[in-house]
């Protein structure tokens, strides 16, 4: 298994956890109470591919529901997209979310680890990836946009080129905007009929319901269609396929968790700014990744762990080392809380 944020230790009720990337406005009350009315269908088989869910994201995107895949979070998809395609050569974007690596490595697939700088601040440059795609020419690209953990979005007239090109060769571009919901970037959707795309999505992280495992991938119909000859039957629950259209129907919800991103992430970058001993980087996303510039992230944990705080190091993504570490940002109390205990430990 893969290393992942979250604080599992003793006294988790008192630890602030910032190693999750989680809204932290939480769980809405409209949410909670169709929940509490769905107990009333749990002895019930669920939907057995989520269709009914299907069709609310489809005219949500303005795409078919044969265009649509619903998962046990994103996560299972991107299992299930490197079984169903068990590629021969694939190139990642990294550093990136480890488990894209996990799952291609688990058929077999040649991977080709293609890696960002710290000196570049972790941005991608398409004519670079260009050569390299022609050197390897894989049969899938993964790119994760936002990213994490370095929070970069590169946007679709930066890319184009790159998506021609993986078109032209007979390829595939597994694409996770799993946190776009966090920014203000268009998304890749409306190239899905056009080109060889898998995008997908996360519902658990914007809305805060990581517990229920919400997660969807749109496509053109022929890979949606190879994707469900490989899928298990009944992977989404029938809490998790109840709340669809309640939580995105939700626009009070959707713009007080923008209002509160940016305000906080304003924040946190100014008094960022201000601590000498660390680097960060700007995000498009609700978490920032940052670098000590003396001694290593395992021992600034260690000494936040006085104040109750937790931090996720990043050693474990491809391209970075125990120098780094990830914040997620959450309340505005909260994050002062952090603030001032990195100015004591540092």
């Amino acid at each position: 298994m893969n290393k992942h944020g979250g604080y599992y230790g003793e006294n988790k009720e008192k630890v602030l956890d910032f190693s999750v990337n989680i809204n932290p406005l939480g769980v809405t009350e409209r949410v909670k109470e169709k929940l509490i009315e769905s107990i009333n269908i749990i002895n019930r088989y669920p939907e057995i591919d989520g269709e009914s869910a299907k069709k609310v994201l489809a005219d949500r995107l303005s795409i078919e529901h044969s265009e649509v895949i619903i998962g046990n979070g994103a996560t299972e998809l991107i299992y299930l997209f490197a079984r169903a395609f068990s590629p021969k050569k694939v190139v990642i974007i990294q550093p990136t979310f480890n488990e894209y690596f996990r799952a291609f490595r688990l058929t077999g697939s040649r991977i080709c680890n293609y890696e960002l700088t710290y000196s570049n601040d972790f941005k991608l440059e398409v004519n670079d990836l260009l050569d390299y795609l022609k050197d390897i020419n894989p049969n899938v690209l993964v790119i994760c946009n936002p990213n994490n953990p370095t929070g970069y979005f590169i946007r679709q007239k930066e890319l184009l080129p790159v998506v021609n090109y993986i078109r032209e060769i007979g390829s595939y571009l597994l694409l996770d905007e799993s946190f776009i919901d966090f920014t203000d970037e268009k998304s890749y959707v409306n190239l899905i009929k056009e080109f060889p795309i898998f995008i997908l999505r996360s519902m658990t992280k914007f809305y805060s319901v990581p517990g229920l495992r919400l997660g969807y991938g749109v496509a053109n119909s022929e890979i949606i269609k190879k994707l469900n000859e490989h899928k298990e039957p009944w992977t989404i629950n029938s809490f998790a396929l109840s709340i669809v259209s309640t939580i995105l129907d939700d626009e009070a919800f959707y713009r007080e968790s923008k209002k509160w991103l940016q305000d906080e992430k304003n924040y946190l970058y100014k008094e960022l700014k201000e601590i000498r001993d660390i680097d960060f980087f700007n995000s498009q996303t609700n978490f920032i990744l940052c670098k000590v510039k003396k001694g290593n992230a395992y021992e600034v944990r260690e000494k936040l762990m006085q104040y109750n705080i937790y931090i996720r190091v990043c050693d474990d993504f491809i391209g970075l080392d125990n120098t780094y570490f990830r914040i997620a940002i959450k309340s505005h109390k909260d994050n002062i809380k952090l603030i001032n205990a990195i100015k004591k430990v540092l």
